[in-house]
């Protein structure tokens, strides 16, 4: 009997494939299961080999009737696991679905291609003259042409998109809107189900390993062709994929920040060039990598610079913290206009990017604080839970009667989430609906659509959240908006810093005022600060022309590539001497400067320490390069190495 010889990737943290022999033809891309250090598990077939000089262990048994990835997503899944120097197996586990990590045989579905009726009754209004260009634009997209789609808020993106997506389903195309938030899908989901009927699928961590399943199957089958999914749905198998909708483009959740560092948009773009398809990157506050592309001329760009209305975003205004008599973080002398626009049946929408009730537990005896055992970072005080939780590693305990440090029973919390938003102004306005949105009030399953209803079906109402709130929702009556305290990004060590609070700010005002008229207050400590006096007029692409020749001036991203090497361990020293090494290692590469070894900004997380290394190269091509060398060259020659480590290309946070 002839033996076939396959490299077959495992999911563990080794960037190596490994041999195995089969008595039957199997294609690339197709589960099997294998037995791996006296264990069973899932492989992915990469690709035949020749027969080796070593002895060799067979197949136990294939899993797919069909390879679960087709050659284009394979091709594109080599390239993830090669730039972002990540074992294979781990990468083409990351994509799929948990049921298909098991050893169970998946039969292919039967092949039914579905058909789609647009229900064009839902066209109740016909595009603007600003519509109507970009959607003409960008339908005569053709191959891979990428193209950075800017709208400010409420200027009807999401019309374009679906028109672009009709005519995609039209010539017998799939499309994939890939979104940053879970918290996106219900209110897409729910006006493209309008739009083109009930077979809308969607994916993300949330849906169950039954859902995920179905939806998997589904669109390998061709039943369902139009995906709305984060991250985890780049690899869902939809046939005749032929339109990649990036929505929020600029958004930090497009990245993958434990485990596999990667960037779903990225990817994404690496896939739409593999497949020879158009890619479209929508946001009201384009990322400045993004516009730096269309600068250059690699990308093309198209604008809606007015609202649906014809009416232009809210301009804010800013109120000088220092001098403001705070209650609960909310300055009492916007009562009056709180309680003007609450009796108007308006909403009012409070900004805080800080959950909980307040920010420090402490002692006002001795100054003890309280702190996190695992994590260099305060606990947060919960008091509806009436706990203290590491926002870190999601530790809780209970609040302590007296100091642990000194024994007093004066103990109290200071600064403002949003619980204590809550609580304050249900105090001052008890008969107002509030409504929360935040990881807290959005942990229970069906949680998150049930608050979503709720805003649609009350008129007035207080609508209080972190960054979820601020992420391309459509709230209708929102005439008041107020923003606490947002300008700490302005104080930031972070390089990207301003370029995130100028994008948290503006799409804030998105919010706001989406169906008439409208005003935001912002509360700061900086009143006479450039950026923000800049950023008042609304205008972001002015701003990011501003912020783009500073970048350029300080030789930063996107004028520059960024990577960090970090190191974590029990132990400082096992960290700084892995990272001194490294950065020896490196320095024989005159072409790529090294930055530290530096201890994290949160030195410590769940028991470990956390040292980076920050490694900068002119260009991106070669910054990986010099780190593709270290790993290989260094890393990955060490018998016994003390730490883990990890390399985050273009990292999002660098902390």
């Amino acid at each position: 009997m002839e033996k076939f010889y396959y490299s077959v990737s495992i999911p563990v943290p080794v960037r190596k494939d490994f041999t195995y022999f089969s008595e039957e033809k199997i294609q690339a891309g197709s589960r099997v299961k294998v037995s791996f250090n006296k264990r069973k598990v899932v492989g992915l077939v990469c690709k035949q080999t020749s027969k080796p000089d070593f002895k060799t262990t067979e197949i136990e048994e294939l899993l797919d009737e069909k390879p679960a990835f087709d050659s284009l997503a394979l091709k594109t899944l080599n390239w993830v696991s090669d730039f972002y120097i990540h074992s294979r197996g781990e990468v083409f586990s990351n994509f799929l679905p948990p049921k298909l990590r098991k050893d169970f045989y998946y039969e292919s579905p039967e092949t039914k291609f579905n058909e789609y009726k647009v229900n064009d009754d839902d066209k109740r209004f016909p595009l603007t003259s600003h519509q109507q260009r970009a959607f003409k634009f960008l339908s005569k997209l053709d191959s891979f042409d990428p193209c950075v789609f800017h709208g400010v808020t409420s200027s009807g993106k999401t019309e374009v998109y679906m028109r672009l997506v009709e005519e995609a389903l039209k010539k017998g195309g799939s499309c994939l809107l890939l979104i940053p938030e879970i918290s996106l899908t219900p209110q897409l989901e729910q006006r493209f189900k309008k739009r083109f009927g009930e077979n809308i699928g969607t994916y993300h961590s949330k849906k169950t390993s039954k859902e995920r399943f179905e939806t998997w199957k589904k669109s390998k089958s061709g039943e369902l062709r139009v995906l709305i999914g984060t991250r985890s749905s780049l690899f869902v198998p939809l046939q005749k994929l032929s339109l990649i909708i990036i929505d929020e483009e600029h958004d930090a959740s497009f990245k993958q920040r434990e485990g596999l560092k990667f960037s779903a948009k990225d990817v994404a773009i690496k896939m739409a060039q593999d497949r020879k398809i158009p890619i479209i990157l929508a946001s009201a506050t384009p990322s400045l990598k993004m516009l730096h592309l269309v600068d250059k001329g690699k990308y093309k760009f198209i604008s809606i610079p007015k609202r649906v209305n014809d009416k232009n975003p809210p301009k804010f205004s800013i109120l000088n913290s220092h001098f403001l008599d705070r209650k609960s973080g909310i300055d009492t002398n916007l009562l009056p206009l709180i309680d003007k626009t609450i009796s108007k049946d308006k909403k009012v929408l409070i900004f805080i990017n800080r959950r909980g009730y307040s920010p420090v537990f402490k002692c006002t005896d001795c100054n003890w604080t309280a702190m996190c055992n695992s994590c260099n970072s305060r606990l947060v005080y919960h008091k509806e839970s009436a706990r203290l939780r590491c926002h870190r590693c999601d530790t809780s305990f209970g609040v302590p009667h007296s100091c642990p440090e000194c024994e007093s029973t004066k103990l109290t919390s200071e600064g403002v989430g949003t619980q204590k938003i809550e609580s304050f102004l249900n105090e001052e306005f008890p008969s107002v609906p509030m409504v929360r949105l935040d990881l807290d009030s959005t942990r229970k399953k069906g949680s998150l659509e049930r608050l979503l209803s709720e805003i649609s079906d009350t008129k007035k109402a207080f609508l209080i959240g972190t960054q979820m709130i601020a992420k391309g929702h459509d709230f209708s009556d929102v005439e008041l908006g107020i923003v606490i305290d947002a300008d700490l990004g302005l104080v930031s060590h972070e390089v990207n810093a301003v370029e995130k609070l100028s994008q948290l700010l503006i799409q804030v005002t998105g919010r706001v005022g989406r169906s008439g008229k409208s005003k935001i207050i912002v509360q700061s400590n900086l009143l006479d600060n450039e950026y923000l006096n800049i950023l008042s007029s609304g205008d972001y692409l002015e701003f990011s022309k501003h912020l783009l020749k500073e970048y350029e001036a300080a030789n930063l991203p996107p004028f520059s590539s960024v990577a960090i090497l970090r190191a974590s361990s029990p132990n400082k020293t096992s960290n700084v001497n892995f990272l001194n090494k490294a950065r020896k290692y490196l320095e024989k590469e005159t072409n790529c400067e090294c930055i530290g070894p530096l201890p994290d900004i949160i030195s410590k997380v769940r028991g470990n320490f956390r040292h980076s290394l920050l490694l900068k190269a002119k260009t991106l091509p070669t910054l990986h390069k010099n780190a593709k060398n270290l790993v290989e060259g260094y890393i990955e020659k060490q018998k016994r190495l003390k730490v883990r480590w990890s390399v985050d290309f273009n990292p999002i946070d660098y902390q």
